[in-house]
């Protein structure tokens, strides 16, 4: 019992403290309304912070609450409802702060404390630092176990001359982009989401991940509009790749994609990237988002014993023969084509009743962070 006071004092303390530090009040109907464009004045804008993000979010049982922050910025927080009338929040890439994150972080927890909320899960792309991660640590904040979105991730100037583009990447990309071309690989943009569909399921049933239903990226398009784009590849009339981006401002990102495992001679997937980027490029994007590279653990960490033979292997030369690491393939993939790797904090837990926290930890954290990707 005498824990339990001192976690109930601790709170009403912090509660005081938050209100000093800075605020975070529900958007006007005002704000709502323009609400993509707050999240654009930020500087640091977010696909996953847009209207049109959590109108698809809604489908699988998430609401959001939109917040303006006293200190600057804003914040969209996706509020997924749990048991006996509790919640759990979630903020996709934000706070968007354009004050001291840690303040944003604290008046979202006091404001979220009013609606019986557990905790709250934040990603921001803010960079991996030691300070930074112990200012919100005064803020309540501790590294996250589980993420939703990647912590590093591959940027690459887009507005840069095409040729220089391709200078800059890995002489065997370049050569399977020729080569794609030269088997007569066809890129093409469709607004067909369920031919975009069809094949993500054969990726996903190969690859075995998860995939969005066809209602879901049908919301998607609804809420997205024309920031949202689809590009396939074909061989003749068979589909072999898809890629679906979104983008906003100067940015775009890569959300869902693959290739079908066929004609794997012609490098379908590879010309499929390289159209993708060139698309977004005569559209004005700068930066290009690839979302999503294998994150190796950080300073101090130990690697699984698999994931040491492989790093072994591939120091000395040799293949790899079993892959821990989902995204090792991807990531190789990916850096071919250059651009920076940039990581991000990665995600931050904040207890908002600390009573009830132990009771998160133990069951729903994992459950609810994989349905909130």
């Amino acid at each position: 019992m005498q824990v339990h006071r001192e976690a109930a004092a601790h709170d009403r303390a912090f509660a005081r403290a938050g209100r000093e530090l800075t605020s975070a009040r529900i958007a006007t109907t005002g704000e709502d309304a323009a609400w993509d464009d707050l999240v654009q004045a930020t500087g640091r804008a977010h696909i996953l912070q847009t209207k049109g993000w959590a109108h698809a979010k809604a489908l699988t049982g998430w609401r959001a609450e939109r917040y303006v922050l006293g200190g600057g910025g804003v914040a969209q927080v996706l509020i997924r409802p749990l048991r006996f009338g509790l919640v759990f929040a979630y903020c996709p890439r934000g706070p968007l702060a354009t004050g001291p994150l840690a303040d944003a972080i604290a008046a979202l927890r006091v404001a979220l404390a009013r609606y019986r909320c557990v905790a709250l899960l934040c990603d921001p792309e803010v960079p991996d630092s030691a300070d930074l991660l112990r200012a919100v640590g005064h803020a309540g904040a501790r590294l996250a176990p589980v993420y939703v979105q990647p912590r590093r991730t591959l940027l690459l100037n887009a507005q840069i001359d095409p040729d220089l583009l391709l200078a800059a990447m890995r002489k065997k990309t370049r050569q399977y982009i020729r080569k794609a071309e030269r088997a007569g690989v066809v890129t093409e943009e469709t607004d067909d989401l369920a031919r975009f569909h069809r094949l993500l399921r054969v990726v996903g049933e190969r690859d075995r991940f998860a995939v969005h239903s066809l209602e879901y990226l049908e919301r998607l398009r609804e809420g997205l509009g024309d920031r949202l784009h689809v590009l396939m590849a074909r061989i003749g009339s068979e589909d072999v790749g898809a890629l679906m981006l979104a983008r906003m401002g100067e940015r775009a990102w890569e959300l869902y994609g693959g290739w079908s495992g066929t004609h794997a001679e012609e490098r379908p997937f590879y010309l499929l990237k390289w159209r993708a980027i060139q698309r977004m490029r005569a559209l004005g994007v700068e930066r290009y988002d690839m979302w999503g590279l294998s994150d190796p653990p950080r300073s101090g960490e130990a690697l699984p014993r698999g994931q040491v033979l492989d790093l072994v292997a591939s120091r000395l030369g040799l293949r790899a023969r079993g892959t821990v690491d989902p995204l090792a393939g991807v990531t190789e993939f990916k850096l071919g084509f250059g651009g920076d790797v940039v990581t991000w904090m990665g995600a931050l837990e904040v207890p908002v009743r600390r009573l009830l926290y132990p009771l998160w930890q133990l069951a729903g954290r994992r459950r609810l962070a994989r349905s909130a990707a």
